[in-house]
């Protein structure tokens, strides 16, 4: 059964916006013979600090509703027409849940320039950009005990900073925060319907809310000249959608009524520049966004380009042989820019992708530095690469990516934390069928004895007769967790060792 398309109209978004202004294509007004005099705007709102000031990396928001207005933001050709120049993007994130995001911007409220532009000019125009400052929202959300109902309010100056768009000699600071404000009106305007079904009877439930609820500030001063004004900072006041109440609630996720998905940002996603490396930056954000629902870090080429390129580019590659060699290089070259910007580990299955479709910059010093058919012909016994060769052997080909250690390690610190304020909190459900009581981490001293490894976990829990998803309902974690701790993938932190060598009854 195809899912209906939502009707648009019954999401309201909130939000109001004057002029746009690209962030690529600025006209520079020249410099003005007359200055005045600026002052500093006073009894501005309470502002959140700005981010990555004391630590390189910092929580976000990771649930479906993120990773796919990631990808709606990321792949305009992909959206479609629900009537005359009207447009949707829908996203599944399961057996029967779906997303469908729409651009809402003919509301009364809102000013020309944003209601007159066609829908898809505001996704080409600001689609990575919009995507990065996305990020940006979900990762002040991830701070707030509860989202859905508290607002956040950001400077301007300071997202400028973290989106690096000071770093464009083009612009004044007036040009930059006009930019940033009218990039936080687009990615105001996108509207989210959620579609789940819940019980027996197969009930579909539709929830609709805008992702992010914007409205901005403007402090401007008259200039000399009395007909033009100075903008000198705008505040950007955001209230997280409703999605939020069910993909970002901590109390719900400890009751097991709603979802807490969050992961882990680092400023060097901020470092790539969006438009010399606009594929490198749209790889980043996807893979760190959805790094936590796929910890082994395994993709294929195709997998990973169909979840941040268009479609149609996929498929001009698999026709034109010449489009298909340029796309491959830019791929080369994004990845090399995750390596080095982001330190990510990339490893090239040896099975799937071999020495001659690799990138040039992962081969051997004695390999790379032979001419390409010279090459060809050591590795392949040919000049010539094979016909069909990306639909054949680079689209399926594997890679891993495997991101800095502190990230999991942050991840595991911040766990443990959250383990230490919830003491009232169980961390166990009986099972009335093996007497296994509830415990709380609270009253669970560490004990002193040797590190606890994944293969003593997983010979305990197979000696009881669980499988991991018992493990994990047990002691109150996901069964990807298990995986990862039985497979030493992840290192479990002390409070949880304790936890499962008492559960488990190691000694």
């Amino acid at each position: 059964m195809q899912p209906k398309v939502s009707n648009p109209q019954d999401a309201s978004p909130v939000g109001e916006a004057n002029s746009q202004l690209e962030l690529t294509q600025v006209e520079v007004l020249p410099p003005q013979s007359t200055r005045t005099r600026i002052r500093k705007p006073r009894n501005l709102p309470r502002t959140e600090p700005p981010l990555f000031v004391t630590k390189s990396m910092e929580m976000m928001a990771s649930g479906a509703p993120v990773i796919s207005a990631t990808q709606a933001f990321l792949k305009p050709p992909d959206w479609s027409e629900y009537e005359q120049d009207r447009l949707y993007f829908q996203k599944q994130f399961g057996k029967g849940r779906y997303i469908e995001f729409y651009v809402l911007n003919k509301q009364k409220h809102q000013a020309d320039s944003i209601s007159t532009q066609a829908e898809r000019e505001i996704l080409e125009q600001y689609g990575v950009m919009a995507a990065r400052l996305h990020a940006v929202f979900a990762t002040y959300a991830s701070l707030q005990s509860e989202p859905w109902k508290e607002p956040f309010y950001l400077l301007g100056t300071d997202l400028i900073k973290t989106l690096k768009v000071h770093n464009s000699n083009k612009f004044t600071k007036s040009q930059k925060l006009k930019a940033i404000a009218d990039l936080a009106w687009v990615v105001g305007t996108l509207g989210a319907v959620i579609h789940w079904f819940e019980g027996e009877m197969d009930l579909c439930v539709r929830e609709r809310s805008l992702l992010w609820i914007v409205s901005v500030q403007e402090y401007t001063q008259a200039h000399v000249d009395g007909e033009t004004e100075e903008l000198h900072e705008v505040v950007i006041r955001v209230q997280p959608g409703l999605w939020t109440h069910s993909f970002l609630n901590r109390e719900g996720a400890q009751q097991r009524k709603a979802l807490y998905q969050y992961g882990l940002i680092p400023k060097e996603v901020f470092d790539i520049d969006p438009h010399r490396r606009k594929l490198a930056t749209s790889m980043t954000l996807y893979l760190i966004q959805n790094s936590r629902a796929r910890p082994n870090g395994v993709y294929t080429l195709e997998s990973l380009l169909d979840s941040v390129l268009p479609s149609n580019e996929i498929e001009k590659a698999l026709s034109d042989r010449r489009y298909g060699w340029k796309l491959k290089d830019s791929v080369d070259n994004a990845l090399l820019a995750l390596k080095d910007s982001l330190k990510v580990d990339i490893d090239f299955d040896d099975e799937t992708y071999p020495l001659w479709l690799r990138p040039i910059w992962s081969l051997p010093d004695e390999l790379a530095a032979l001419p390409t058919k010279e090459r060809n012909q050591q590795l392949l016994g040919t000049k010539w690469l094979p016909d069909n060769y990306i639909s054949k052997y680079w689209f399926p080909a594997k890679l891993t990516f495997k991101l800095p250690s502190q990230i999991q390690d942050c991840l595991d610190e911040i766990e443990a934390r959250r383990a230490e304020k919830s003491k009232r909190t169980t961390v166990a459900t009986k099972h009335s069928d093996r007497g296994i009581e509830a415990q709380s981490l609270a009253v669970i001293a560490p004990l002193p004895a040797a590190k606890l490894d994944g293969a003593m976990v997983k010979a305990a829990r197979q000696a009881k007769g669980w499988t991991q998803a018992q493990l994990a309902s047990t002691v109150g974690k996901s069964v990807s967790w298990v995986k990862l701790v039985e497979s030493n993938r992840r290192r479990a932190v002390d409070a949880d060792q304790s936890l499962l060598r008492h559960i488990l009854g190691i000694q």
